[in-house]
C-alpha cells in the first residue's frame, strides 16, 4: 500500500473516530447548543474534510467501487454529509449567492387563537429580523389534549400533598378530615335550574373542568363540592384542606390552512412530530404562549433544503449494510439451490 493511500485511510478513520466522539459530546449539550456547536466555523471544516475524504478514498481505493454494499454505504455517508451542509446556514448562503435562492433557515411563525387572518411573516431565529413567507398560514382553530384521567391534588393542614386520580369512584383518605370520593368530571362544567334547583351538567363545548367530590367526616357528616382546573374550588363549608385539579397536557394541535394568491391550497392539523410541508418549509407545533393581545400558538418554520438529499443517502447507507449482511448471503443462496436442483435431477 502507498504511503498516500495508507495516509488516506489513517485520515479517513481518525475523522470518524472524531466524529463518534463529537457525537457523544453533542448529545449532552441540548439540542440548541448542539445545533449550534455542529455548525460553528470549525465544524464547517471537519464536515468539508470528512466528505473529501470520503469521496478521495472512493477514487485511490477502487475496490470499494466494485463491491456495491462498500459502494454504497460510502456514497450513502457522503450524501448525507453534503445534505446537511446544504441545509445549514452556510448553505442557504451558498444558494443565495449562487442560485439567488433566498429561503428562511428557521423561524417562528405566530398566529393569535380566534383570529383567522393569513399571516406569512415569519421572526427569524437569532435575530429580530421579520422575513416573509412564500405563503400565508391561516389558524382555522386550536385545540389542546389532555392526558386522562386529570389529577387531584390536596394540600393538607400539616403541609402534607396527598394526590389521586381525578375519575369518578376514586377515593382517598384524610384521617381526621375524612374521606373524599369522585363522584363525577366535567370537561366544560355548566349549571341550569330544575326545579328550582342549580343542577350540574357537562355542556357540549367551551372548556371548564371540573370535578364533582363528595367529602364524608368521621363524624357522619357529608358535603359535596366541586373543584375546577382554572377557578378556586366551590364548598358549601370549610373542608380544612386545599384541593386543586390538574390535568397534563398530552399535545398540542393547530388546525391550519395554507393560503396562496387568495386560495387555500393546503390543510394540516399539525401537532407535535406531524408537521405540515408546503413549498420547501415544514411547519411544526412549537409552543403554546400568552401576550396583553390573548393567547396564540407558535409553528416552527424549517427550510427543507438538503432534506431529501439527506433521506437518500440514509436509504443507499441503510441498503449497502443490508446487502453487506445478508442481500449477499442470500443470493449465494439462492444461486446455490439452483446449481443443486438440476444436478438432482439429473441424478
Amino acid at each position: 500500500m502507498s504511503r498516500f493511500r495508507r495516509a488516506v485511510l489513517w485520515a479517513a478513520l481518525t475523522a470518524v473516530i472524531l466524529l463518534t466522539l463529537l457525537s457523544i459530546y453533542g448529545a449532552f449539550l441540548g439540542a440548541d447548543r448542539a445545533q449550534a456547536f455542529f455548525n460553528s466555523l470549525p465544524l464547517a471544516v471537519y464536515w468539508f474534510a470528512l466528505a473529501g475524504l470520503l469521496i478521495v478514498g472512493l477514487a485511490v481505493f477502487r475496490r470499494l467501487l466494485q463491491i456495491p454494499s462498500l459502494l454504497l454505504t460510502h456514497l450513502g455517508c457522503i450524501l448525507i454529509l453534503l445534505g446537511g451542509m446544504w441545509g445549514s446556514k452556510a448553505g442557504h448562503v451558498m444558494q443565495k449567492q449562487l442560485f439567488g435562492i433566498d429561503k428562511v433557515v428557521r423561524g417562528q411563525l405566530r398566529l393569535k387563537i380566534g383570529d383567522q387572518t393569513p399571516m406569512s411573516r415569519v421572526v427569524v431565529e437569532d435575530s429580530n429580523s421579520v422575513r416573509e413567507l412564500p405563503f400565508a398560514v391561516r389558524l382555522k382553530d386550536f385545540r389542546l389534549e389532555y392526558y386522562e384521567p386529570g389529577e387531584i391534588i390536596i394540600k393538607t393542614p400539616a403541609g402534607q400533598i396527598r394526590r389521586f386520580p381525578a375519575k369518578p369512584g376514586a377515593q382517598i383518605s384524610l384521617g381526621e378530615l375524612g374521606n373524599v370520593t369522585v363522584q363525577q368530571s366535567f370537561g366544560n362544567f355548566k349549571l341550569r335550574v330544575e326545579d328550582g334547583k342549580q343542577v350540574p351538567y357537562d355542556a357540549p363545548g367551551g372548556s371548564n373542568p371540573a370535578v364533582q367530590v363528595l367529602v364524608e367526616r368521621p363524624d357522619g357528616t357529608a358535603m359535596a363540592g366541586y373543584i375546577f382546573e382554572n377557578f378556586a374550588p366551590v364548598f358549601p363549608a370549610a373542608v380544612g384542606f386545599d384541593p386543586t385539579y390538574r390535568r397534563t397536557i398530552k399535545d398540542y394541535i393547530s388546525e391550519v390552512e395554507v393560503v396562496a394568491d387568495g386560495k387555500m391550497v393546503a390543510a394540516k392539523a399539525v401537532e407535535v412530530n406531524h408537521p405540515l410541508h408546503h413549498d420547501g418549509y415544514h411547519l411544526y407545533q412549537h409552543a403554546l404562549d400568552e401576550d396583553a393581545a390573548g393567547q396564540y400558538t407558535i409553528l416552527q418554520v424549517v427550510s427543507d433544503s438538503g432534506l431529501n438529499v439527506v433521506y437518500g443517502g440514509y436509504v443507499m447507507l441503510i441498503a449497502g449494510v443490508f446487502w453487506h449482511f445478508w442481500g449477499r448471503r442470500a443470493l449465494i443462496a439462492i444461486k446455490s439451490r439452483r446449481m443443486i436442483t438440476p444436478q438432482a435431477q439429473h441424478e
